[in-house]
Parts: structure tokens; sequence; C-alpha cells
């Protein structure tokens, strides 16, 4: 990453929180920081770290031959080839970037309020909310999604399947929201981001999180170790500076099973959210139809109702953390309430297509067996008519689930169309049968209660054609994202698309914009 302003080798390395030279560390500018050897350029630090299919020291030699002025390694010195150029020892490469980057653009988190947003579900959508409602309260909000990120009133694509973007990366952002006049960040973080270190260096002042349930086991072999991993986001907030007038908050689901395990982690302030659980945050009476959900709050600010566009029960616990949220910053009723309001969709989460036809379809990101179930379930709410469920799950991703969705769809939808989602480099037909022995164990029948169409565009045709008056059609594990994952190739996609042509071909032509 580059920056116009030069900065010095041994400032930036002073920031680090552990490191390890026997050389001296000469007044060098620095022209880059990179974890890619090939992005070497004169002047740059190169920073080695073991990663999950390769080890960056074995690049160290081309770094220094690019240009490189200073190594950071994991390996120990005595492990590493003698180098023309400082190598500094640090305990963890990843931490050592993540620290680079916040000191290369000045520790930007510091200079505003941090709210970080964690969870397996929701947290795009919670994020969004709470966005919104801090907006509402006139604070001057950036955010950064799954979907992208939201700096001044522009909007920036992130890389595709990637919620939190790496070190370099996330703190360009968050220096770019200072110099937009940025009070409050508003960061959804994963589990991922985490584990890697990407969030590191990161002063976080408030901490949400919507559930922690079963997902991303592929990368951290178990449930103890992912929910580990989500509790960092919550350990951060007493280890980082502390900020005039801007109190460290947890805001927990009490009706989670995460809820026992972050409680005793220390915050300064501390507040729950919930329906079934005594909560500081509580829906007390709960209204649905086809145009939203109405919720009647009990909180410290008292009684109140808000009213949201979202659809389907887990959206109440999106938006009962966003209430909180807006409490902790000291928001009012009317700002929670129109900060609620204001959010009319979020793109691909339980999102209407509407072009004419007699039948609702629902693009929606769910890609875990409890947000599958939410989904559905939702969508049963909302319908007498039959529910059709286009879904698959990811190559190289976690195995597990993709039995237990599959018991899901036999379970709540009366027909599930089974296609692919990021097959990467496993055959798609080979994740299909395991989805598909999963419906079967719960008894449905194949050609009956669940069909197999690898290609996605036409298992969504398939669905829609099938879908007669008063059905409801969902499309579940795209949502928003750009593109698909077939081997190692990221090809363009819309879900949006692939939708409105599926009705275009039946004859619905409505008009509706692009989101």
């Amino acid at each position: 990453m580059t920056n116009d302003a030069m900065h010095l080798l041994h400032t930036l390395l002073s920031a680090l929180p552990y490191a390890e030279t026997t050389q001296t560390l000469p007044k060098t500018p620095v022209s880059h920081i990179t974890a890619d050897s090939r992005a070497v350029v004169p002047g740059s630090i190169f920073v080695a770290y073991r990663g999950v299919s390769v080890d960056g020291h074995r690049f160290i030699g081309d770094a220094v031959a690019r240009g490189a002025i200073a190594v950071l390694g994991e390996a120990p010195p005595e492990q590493v080839e003698p180098l023309p150029v400082p190598y500094v020892h640090v305990r963890d490469g990843r931490e050592a970037l993540a620290w680079l980057a916040a000191a290369w653009h000045g520790h930007p988190s510091r200079a505003m309020r941090v709210v970080g947003i964690t969870g397996t579900d929701g947290k795009t959508t919670t994020t969004t909310l709470v966005g919104s409602v801090l907006r509402a309260a006139g604070e001057h909000v950036g955010l950064l999604t799954t979907i992208g990120a939201t700096i001044g009133g522009q909007h920036f694509e992130t890389a595709p399947h990637t919620t939190t973007p790496d070190a370099l990366e996330l703190q360009h952002y968050l220096r770019h929201m200072v110099e937009a006049g940025v009070t409050t960040a508003v960061l959804e973080v994963t589990s991922h981001g985490l584990a890697q270190h990407r969030v590191t260096g990161i002063a976080f002042d408030t901490a949400i999180v919507t559930n922690i349930t079963h997902e991303h086991l592929d990368f951290h072999g178990t449930l103890e170790n992912y929910r580990r991993a989500k509790a960092m986001l919550f350990e951060h907030l007493m280890n980082t500076p502390r900020k005039r007038n801007t109190p460290k908050v947890s805001i927990l689901n009490a009706d989670d099973s995460s809820f026992a395990y972050l409680r005793p982690i220390p915050a300064e302030r501390s507040l729950t959210y919930g329906i079934e659980q005594p909560a500081d945050v509580r829906a007390e009476q709960v209204r649905y139809d086809n145009s939203g959900t109405t919720i009647q709050v009990d909180s410290p600010l008292g009684v109140f109702e808000v009213r949201t566009h979202l659809l389907g029960p887990f959206n109440v616990y999106n938006v009962l953390a966003a209430v909180a949220a807006g409490i902790a910053h000291g928001a009012d009723i009317p700002a929670i309430q129109a900060g609620i309001a204001a959010v009319q969709r979020v793109k691909g989460r339980m999102e209407p297509v509407d072009m004419g036809q007699p039948f609702l379809v629902l693009i929606d990101f769910a890609h875990t067996p409890i947000s599958l179930e939410q989904a559905l379930t939702a969508a049963r709410a909302m319908t007498n008519g039959r529910i059709i469920v286009v879904f698959g799950s990811a190559g190289l991703r976690d195995r597990a689930k993709r039995g237990m969705m599959g018991r899901i769809a036999a379970r709540l939808a009366d027909l599930a169309v089974l296609t692919a989602e990021d097959p990467r480099t496993e055959d798609v037909n080979d994740i299909i049968a395991e989805i598909a022995a999963g419906a079967a164990a719960e008894g449905a029948q194949e050609g009956r209660d669940y069909v197999r169409i690898p290609d996605r565009t036409e298992a969504i045709a398939y669905a829609i054609a099938q879908a007669q008056p008063g059905d409801i059609v969902l499309t579940c594990g795209k949502g928003h994202e750009p593109t698909m994952c077939y081997g190692t190739t990221e090809y363009p996609w819309s879900e949006h698309d692939a939708v409105r042509n599926a009705l275009q071909r039946l004859g619905f032509t409505a008009n509706q914009q692009a989101p």
C-alpha cells in the first residue's frame, strides 16, 4: 500500500507490540508495505507469514531482490538465510502486518468512535440498521459491510466472498473515513477477520454480537475455536486505547447460546437484547404484516414502538441490536425510530423482486443452517401457498452443514431446488449429493420434494416456473455477491439478474429499479 507521505522504517516498526532484531534499524523512508513478494517495489517492507497453503518465508529472497529494505517474519533468525537488509522476528506475521498498516495510516480508528458487529448471521443487516440509527442521531457514519464500504455518500465495492478486508485495505478505508469527516465507523467483523488479525490495531468502542451458530468449522476446526475467535472482538474493547467521553460497551444477545460465554468479558457498560429472556432491550410485542414488522420495545428509555420494513422474526433481533446500539450512543427515541424506519431493504437479505408476478420472489444470503431455517420460517409465516427454495453449499468450506441444510429444507420447504453456490474446485454434483442425502434422511423424495439442477441460472428459472399464485420462491446463498467461483476463477454473477430474466421469460415485465 503506497502513501504520498513517506514513513521511516524505525518509526513504523516501533508500532509493533512484539519484535526482535539484532540489527540497527536505519531511518530509511518506506514506500510500501506488503505480504506479497510480487508486489514489492524498492523501499518496501515485506512481511512473511505461514499462510493456509503458502509459507511466505519461501519468498523472502525474491522480496529482497525486488527492493525490500526490511523483512518481518515468524521464523527465528537462525532459520533464515543471512540477508543484506534487516530481518525482524515477530510472533505473528499477520498481527505485525495489521499494526504496520494502522501505523502507516496514522491509527485512524483512534480518531473516531468504532462499532464492531460480529456473529454468524445478520451482521450486514445489523450493521446497516446501526449505521442508520446513528446517522439519524446526528453522527457522521461510515459503514463497512459484506456489501462494501460507504463513506461520505460514496459506495466502494470490496473483494467478493470477503466481509472483513485485509488489514492494509481496512486501514485504508478507515483513513478515508477520517478524511471524509466520519465520526463513527460501523464495521462488520468476521471470525476470519479476527483470527487472522485483520482488525488488530483497531480501537473498538462498541462490540455487538448477533448470534454464534454452526459455520466456518472448515477454518476454525471446532465450534469452540469459532466461538473463541468471535470473542476476540469483545476482548479488544478493554485492550485498545480509550477515547474521550467514549465508554467501552458490549451488546449481547440474551437469547443466544453465546451469551453465557461472552458475558464475563469485561466492558465498562453492557447492554443485552432479546425476545425470550430478560434483557435491557426486549421485544414485548411483535406484529407482522406484508410490508414489514412493528415491535414494541421495552428499554432503558422506556417503552416505545419501532417500525421496520424488514421481514422475518430474525430481523427483530437485528432491530433490537440496533436499538441497543442507539441507546449506547445516546440516541433518543425519535432518532432510533427514524433510523430503523429509514432502512427500506438490505441488498440480498430477504429482498423482494417484484415484476408484477402473482407470487413473491425473495433473494436472501442465507448460507448457514440457522439462517436457512430462519429464512424458510419467515417465508412460511408470509403465505399459505408453497415455499420453493433454491440453494446450494460452497465448495472447500464447512462440509458438515450440507446435510444439515438438506434436512432443514426437507422439513420447511415444499420444494427444494439444489444447485451451485461457489463450488470452487469441488464437483458441484458431489456437493449437491451431500445436501440431497440430508433431505432424503428427513424423508424427502427426489423428484417430488427436491430436484438437482447444478446450473444456478437454470435452477432459478425452474423454481420460478413452478410457482403458482400465492407461492414464495426463495433463492438463498448468493444474495448480493457479484461473482460465482468455479475452480479458482471468479465468474460474474448476479442473483438479481437471474431472477429478473427468469420472470421475463414467463412474460412478467413490470419495471423494477435494479439494486
